[in-house]
This record gives C-alpha cells, sequence and structure tokens, in this order.
C-alpha cells in the first residue's frame, strides 16, 4: 500500500471522525470544544489507520470499534460530574451516525458506477484513493446536514447556562420545561432548577449539605447567609413545601445563536436527569 494512500486514509478519516463528532453534539445538544474535537478526530484517524495496518476484524474489531467510540466522546464530552451512562449514550449515538455516514458512502459510490461517469478511478473493482476521498466528503456533508435537520425542532427547547455564584463559574447544560413556573412570590423572578451534584464545586460546603438534607434553617441561621437566598413555595403531588433558592451573580443563557442574560434565581436540587443539569422557565 502506497504511503500517499495511508496519508489520505488518514486524513480522510480524521475529517469523517470530525463531522461525526458535530453531528452527535447537535443530536444530543451539547455543546463542544473545537480543539476537543479535533484532537478526538486526529486520535480516530490514528486508529483507523492502525487497525487497517494489523488487520483486526470480526468480533474483536467490533469491540475494539466500541471501545473507541467511547474513548472519542470521552476526549470531547467527558466533564467532571459527567455521568458515565450518557457518555455511553453519546458513543452508541457517534457509532450510528458513523453507520450511516458509511451507508451513504456505499450509496453514493453505486451511484457514480450507476451513471458510468467517464472517471478512471470507477474503472474495475477497486476505488482509488482520490475518489473515495470525495465520496467520504460529500456523504459527510450529507450526513452532517441531516445530523442539523434532525436536531432543529428541539434545539428551541435547550440551552446552555453560565453561572457565575460565589466567585466560581458553571456550565450547565439545560432544558426548557413549561412545567417550570416557580417564581418568588415577593420579587417575581423566576427560578432555575439545578442539579445539587453539579454544584457541589461552586456553592459553600455548609449551604450544599443542607440543600442535601433538606435543613435549611443551618444555613439560614446566619444573617449573612440569608440575605443571598430565597425560600421559594412549591407544590407538587407529594404536598406543599419550601425550596431554597440563591440570588446569582450573573446567569447568561446561550439557545442556539443567541445569548442573553436572564433574572433567575437558582435552586440547588436533586433532579436525576440523565442528560441535564438545569430546567429553566419558559420565557
Amino acid at each position: 500500500m502506497e504511503s500517499v494512500y495511508i496519508d489520505l486514509y488518514f486524513l480522510v478519516n480524521v475529517s469523517m471522525d470530525f463531522l461525526c463528532i458535530t453531528v452527535t453534539a447537535a443530536l444530543m445538544h451539547r455543546s463542544i470544544k473545537r480543539w476537543r474535537a479535533l484532537v478526538a478526530a486526529l486520535l480516530g484517524g490514528g486508529y483507523a489507520v492502525t487497525i487497517l495496518l494489523v488487520g483486526v476484524w470480526g468480533v474483536i474489531g467490533f469491540f475494539t470499534d466500541a471501545l473507541a467510540a467511547l474513548g472519542l466522546c470521552a476526549v470531547v464530552f467527558w466533564r467532571r460530574g459527567e455521568r458515565f451512562l450518557a457518555l455511553v449514550r453519546s458513543a452508541l449515538i457517534l457509532w450510528l451516525t458513523s453507520g450511516v455516514l458509511g451507508g451513504l458512502m456505499t450509496a453514493l459510490y453505486a451511484l457514480l458506477n450507476r451513471l458510468e461517469l467517464p472517471l478512471e478511478a470507477l474503472e474495475g473493482d477497486g476505488l482509488s484513493a482520490w475518489t473515495f476521498a470525495l465520496v467520504s466528503t460529500v456523504a459527510g456533508l450529507l450526513t452532517a446536514k441531516g445530523g442539523r435537520l434532525f436536531g432543529r425542532a428541539r434545539r428551541a427547547k435547550t440551552a446552555t447556562v453560565h453561572v457565575r455564584l460565589y466567585g466560581k463559574e458553571i456550565e450547565l447544560r439545560a432544558m426548557v420545561d413549561t412545567g417550570n413556573l416557580l417564581s418568588d412570590p415577593i420579587s417575581g423572578r423566576s427560578v432555575m432548577l439545578a442539579e445539587l451534584n453539579a454544584l457541589q464545586e461552586v456553592l459553600p460546603v455548609a449551604l450544599w449539605r443542607a440543600c442535601q438534607n433538606g435543613r435549611y434553617a443551618d444555613w439560614l441561621d446566619s444573617a449573612a447567609h440569608a440575605t443571598g437566598t430565597r425560600l421559594i413555595p412549591t407544590r407538587s403531588a407529594e404536598g406543599e413545601g419550601l425550596l431554597l433558592a440563591v440570588v446569582p451573580e450573573q446567569v447568561r443563557v446561550s439557545m442556539g445563536r443567541e445569548t442573553y442574560t436572564a433574572n433567575y434565581l437558582l435552586a440547588p436540587k436533586q433532579l436525576g436527569l440523565a442528560d441535564f443539569e438545569a430546567i429553566l422557565p419558559e420565557g
């Protein structure tokens, strides 16, 4: 095998992995750092070349591909507090996206053969490196476009929220829920719910423990603490109660291409959501 073909094979796989990662992020409504996606794509390209040279196929190849997908997703999506189950889900979506991309490549190559275009690369049973690059690129663009169209319906219902709290900033994956009608009865400010475990690094230890066990008096006994917190009345199937909310220094919401500053209170609570760390009120 010529070294030029190996070089091109590596570059094509890097491009395809980058596209698949981007589509996966769009389908999961996850914001990603481009440099992490590029690092993962480079690792994926190196993995593809290694598998090609070593010749790993069959059951072993199946499991190595699964582990590779999990590793790439760890590079791109892993953050402090990330649930392993969510990582496995992203790896599965990445794997399926790669399969769709491979199917599109096969279909496009078959179409080129049927059209009987005067391309030397299509003669015989082989596929030249440059034709492979062309077909891969077109298939990748189609996959990326399909991913954006597929995710567009729910994009407006999800957001990335940056919260500055007690001098620290944290990023949260949020969903918009029309059922979240919580608000401060005095000021009228809406309340966003945030996963308690995701806030462990930014909340004072005493406040985090008070929210964990529901003993808010342990925190509110101090006048200095009470000025930065609110008690929000709640009503659910379990009855009526109170929820402790804090006053953030800043809340910035990014939804699609729009970023704005919100005037939310933040209520730490164990939400138990698989893909999100916060629930925003609508509007």
